[in-house]
């Protein structure tokens, strides 16, 4: 538990350094010449960071307690970080839609990026209502979370690989993940063979 919830704790970290994208210097200047919206640029990486920082509050008593405030928060960053993901879908293909002539191959290729990268989070949504423990239900929730930040900033690094403060919540959703699965292991129920 003490390595997951480490691993957890510093992924929480990095998804709470994507702050660190409005001082990345492509889009400080997108900003400042009016190119990109703050509140835009606001809820789509804003997401991450208010995730990161809830994220950050999280105890592993919680988990092992089977805390039904810490299943509540969790599931609505799931909920939450699955809708957000869908609303980059929708920004993507506005910035793949400047790329010129092979627009339609680039498209056809993100969309089967998107069914590995969201297709994971529903699916992850999906495990978390199939623990029977609040305290697994929770975690999975998180773990959900994490992959959905995750897949955002690896695509964007993609896309635009001068957003270098990516690298904080593309590495991060991953211990997020990784931590979520190593806390979660000493609550699930013990399958016991009979004798």
């Amino acid at each position: 538990m003490k390595l997951g919830f480490f691993l957890y704790q510093l992924g929480a970290l990095g998804l709470f350094l994507t702050i660190g994208i409005f001082w990345n210097e492509p889009m400080v200047e997108d900003l400042k010449r009016g190119q990109s919206n703050w509140p835009t640029v606001l809820i789509l990486f804003g997401f991450a960071i208010a995730a990161g920082f809830i994220m950050s509050f999280v105890r592993p008593s919680l988990v092992e307690k089977n805390s039904r405030t810490l299943m509540y928060v969790s599931h609505t960053l799931a909920l939450l970080s699955i809708l957000w993901l869908l609303l980059w879908c929708f920004v993507w293909l506005a910035i793949i839609s400047a790329k010129g002539d092979s627009v339609e191959m680039f498209i056809k290729h993100m969309a089967d990026l998107h069914l590995f990268g969201v297709g994971f989070s529903m699916a992850g949504y999906a495990a978390g209502w199939l623990a029977t423990r609040l305290g697994e239900r929770s975690a999975r929730f998180l773990m959900t979370t994490g992959w959905a930040v995750s897949y955002m900033a690896w695509l964007n690094l993609f896309l635009k690989p001068g957003l270098t403060w990516l690298w904080a919540p593309a590495v991060g959703g991953l211990l997020v993940v990784l931590g979520g699965y190593l806390m979660a292991r000493p609550v699930k129920p013990k399958v016991e063979t009979p004798a």
